[in-house]
Parts: C-alpha cells; sequence; structure tokens
C-alpha cells in the first residue's frame, strides 16, 4: 500500500502534467513549482502528516501554495486543484500529448479547432485529412502522427529494441555529430547509456552554442528516414527499422546536468534532487543551483554534480 509521501509525490507530478497543459509551457512557474514539491516531499523523512503548514514551507522545494494542498491532501484525501485540472483534461486527452509529435500545444490546438478529445477523434481527423488544415500542420504532419499511432500498439507503449540492434545506429550517429565543428560534446543517454536489454527509443544529448546549425546536420544525415519533430532545442527523427532518435541540444554551461537528467533513470533522479534539497538546493537538467540565490554550483560535467553532492561518480551501466 503507498505511503502517504509516495501519494503526495504522484498527486503533485499528476498536477505538474496538468498544469503543463493548462499554460502550455512546460518551463512555466506553475509547473516548476509542481516538480519541486514532488522532489521535496519525495526526500522528506517523518510524519508529514503531523506537519504543519509553516513546518512545510521550511523545506527546500515548498512554498505556500504547495505546503496548502499538501495539508489539504492529508486532511480530505482530495486537492480541489488536482481535481478541477482533471475535469477539464481527463486521462484519455492528456494521453494524447505523448504521442510522439504531438506535444502540448498541438493537443489543445486540435481539442479547439477540430474537437479532438481522444485516440478516436484523432483517428477521425486524420482520417479525414482534417489536421493538414491547421495553422503550423500540414500534410506532412498528419502522416508523422499517423505514423506515431502505428508504432504504438494499443496500449499506447512504444515498441522496445534489443540493445543490440540499437546500439550501432546511436553510436553512428553521435560519431557523425562529434565531426560537426559546432559541437562540443554529444553522448547517448537515456536506458542506452544505462544499457537496458530492451530500448523504446534513443536519446541524445549535445553541446553548442549554435543549437539550429546542429539541428540542421542532424536532420539530413543519410540514416535519417523521418523527420518527427524538430524544433530549436529539440529534433525527433526515425533512422532504420522505425526507431525514433530524440537529439536535444543544450548549452555547453548546461551540458552535465542535461546528460545527467536525460540519462536517469527517473527514480535516480528523484534521489539526487531530494539530496539536492536536503542542503538547500535544487537540481534539474540545467544546473546544481542554491535555491535562495539561484547561484549555480555545478552544471558543466556530472563529474563535479556528483562530487558537489558527495557522491562518486558511477558509470550508467
Amino acid at each position: 500500500m503507498p505511503s502517504l509521501r509516495d501519494e503526495l509525490v504522484e498527486r503533485f507530478k499528476e498536477l505538474a502534467e496538468l498544469a503543463t497543459l493548462d499554460e502550455g509551457d512546460p518551463q512555466s512557474f506553475r509547473v516548476r513549482a509542481y516538480e519541486n514539491a514532488a522532489y521535496a516531499i519525495s526526500g522528506l523523512t517523518g510524519d508529514i502528516a503531523a506537519m504543519s503548514e509553516k513546518e512545510l514551507t521550511k523545506v527546500p522545494g515548498i512554498g505556500t501554495s504547495t505546503a496548502k494542498k499538501i495539508r489539504e491532501y492529508v486532511e480530505t484525501g482530495t486537492i480541489s486543484k488536482l481535481e478541477a485540472l482533471r475535469k477539464k483534461y481527463p486521462p484519455e486527452f492528456v494521453a494524447l500529448t505523448r504521442i510522439p509529435g504531438l506535444g502540448p500545444k498541438k493537443v489543445l490546438l486540435l481539442r479547439e479547432a477540430l474537437g479532438v478529445e481522444n485516440l478516436e477523434d484523432l483517428k477521425a481527423a486524420l482520417e479525414a485529412h482534417r489536421i493538414q488544415s491547421l495553422k503550423g500542420m500540414g500534410p506532412k504532419t498528419e502522416e508523422n502522427i499517423r505514423q506515431a499511432i502505428a508504432r504504438m500498439g494499443t496500449a499506447h507503449k512504444v515498441r522496445r529494441t534489443p540493445i543490440a540492434e540499437v546500439l550501432p545506429h546511436a553510436k553512428a550517429l553521435v560519431a557523425e555529430l562529434r565531426t560537426h565543428p559546432e559541437v562540443e560534446a554529444a553522448e547517448v543517454c537515456g536506458s542506452l547509456r544505462r544499457f537496458r536489454e530492451t530500448i523504446g527509443d534513443v536519446d541524445i544529448v549535445v553541446a553548442s552554442e549554435h543549437p539550429g546549425k546542429v539541428m540542421e546536420f542532424f536532420a539530413t544525415r543519410p540514416a535519417v528516414r523521418t523527420v518527427l519533430v524538430r524544433g530549436e532545442t529539440k529534433t525527433s527523427v526515425l533512422v532504420e527499422g522505425d526507431l525514433q532518435v530524440d537529439l536535444r541540444v543544450v548549452p555547453p554551461k548546461s551540458y552535465g546536468a542535461a546528460v545527467l537528467y536525460f540519462t536517469g533513470s527517473k527514480a535516480h533522479n528523484v534521489r539526487l534532487r531530494a539530496r539536492a534539497q536536503q542542503r538547500g538546493w535544487t537540481l534539474n537538467e540545467y544546473a546544481l543551483k542554491r535555491i535562495e540565490t539561484g547561484t549555480v554550483i555545478a552544471s558543466r560535467t556530472e563529474e563535479a554534480i556528483y562530487h558537489r553532492l558527495g557522491l562518486p561518480f558511477i558509470p550508467p551501466p
């Protein structure tokens, strides 16, 4: 049976996900506040139910608003804000954001313009070729979404590929990226770097001051069959075998923090963030920083971040 702490962590993660939809921005203040609260709660020890709002706000990462929500959950078993967001964004609608190529802004546009509320609505819109008429979309976007749905099974989970099949493709792409003059560093992250037996998709992080040039280079590699999403800091493509590869380009000063974050696992990241918060710091994909002042403590290398957290750096495998 989940503990009160585990329940609260899950509720605030859900709040962060739904707030991302509500505001159309994963970096908004409210989303960050909910994420910080989830990480802070995961590191709490003792009887959370006995903590007052005032005591909770003394915990780094928990503000006045989130402390009120924690007490509301302890006392009532629900959080009114979460219930309101759940009503506004039902699970079947939220599930659409997990389809490669569809983020919060696109699913909200599909809802507003075409009345898309679930996967069946989306498939109907695709069949009628209605999506290509929307601003910022087109026939190519329609086809990419159609292929993304096809690659996801009825359980809505991207199929996993044995590491032996994935590794050669990933190594070749990283080797090519490292030859580009604007690339200062490149590393495979995610479950592949952790050497899981099967891989859902490939995550690559690159350090560069010129992300546009790197994205152009990456999207035009011979191995790339289809470009699913192309943005300023992230590009997703398909290579042989319908394997999805996601490239993220970050400033060199944030490279270590980004590699650490996107390597995971999620549980490992939560433990590291809890350790940081116990010191009055915050850790995300950009840096390890002091909460009160925002001063960067470490960010360029993983080793520096682990060192400041009082831990040895152990290779992910």
